[in-house]
């Protein structure tokens, strides 16, 4: 990582989750003074997995926000009520099911925290100076893994917004 990133706070949507615990150490580790880590339920879900000690090692760097980066509202609050350094994006749902079984609820379900939640962020950042936003995508997109079509469509919505804002 490169150290002239990680000097101010950092916001991590999806903060909770492995990926958002791993992105938070990485810039605590490298110089970030607070990182607020924002997550649907607030708490560690899948602790079976370690997830509540990386937590706990962050120590007081980290900050815990309850908060849904799907919801317009819950974004624009985290966007806009402090002053942050960058953004990383690495909210996610998982599901699984065939094509022919994926209702639209479990395409809301799954599209909602990372398409939406890119889209949100996006709109709220908008008069925010950021130095770095980072959005999580996954090759799910392009790979066409068998009983995935949920979240590949919300990966490559991801990965469109991602070039657009290029």
């Amino acid at each position: 990582m490169n150290g002239a990133l990680a000097g101010g706070p950092y916001a991590i949507t999806g903060g909770l989750g492995g990926l958002g615990l791993c992105a938070a150490k990485m810039l605590v580790d490298n110089g970030s003074s607070r990182v607020l880590l924002a997550s649907r339920s607030g708490h560690v879900v899948r602790d079976g997995q370690g997830l509540e000690a990386q937590l706990q090692s962050l120590g007081v760097a980290a900050a815990v926000m309850t908060g849904d980066s799907a919801c317009a509202r819950d974004a624009t609050a985290l966007i806009s009520t402090r002053s942050f350094a960058g953004v990383l994006h690495a909210a996610g749902a998982g599901d699984k099911g065939l094509l022919a079984e994926v209702e639209a609820q479990r395409v809301q379900w799954m599209y909602g925290p990372k398409a939406m939640g890119a889209w949100y962020l996006q709109c709220a950042a908008v008069t925010v100076p950021l130095e770095t936003r980072v959005l999580f995508s996954s090759v799910g997109s392009g790979l066409g893994n068998v009983g995935q079509a949920n979240y590949a469509a919300g990966n490559a919505c991801l990965d469109s917004h991602a070039l657009s804002l290029r």
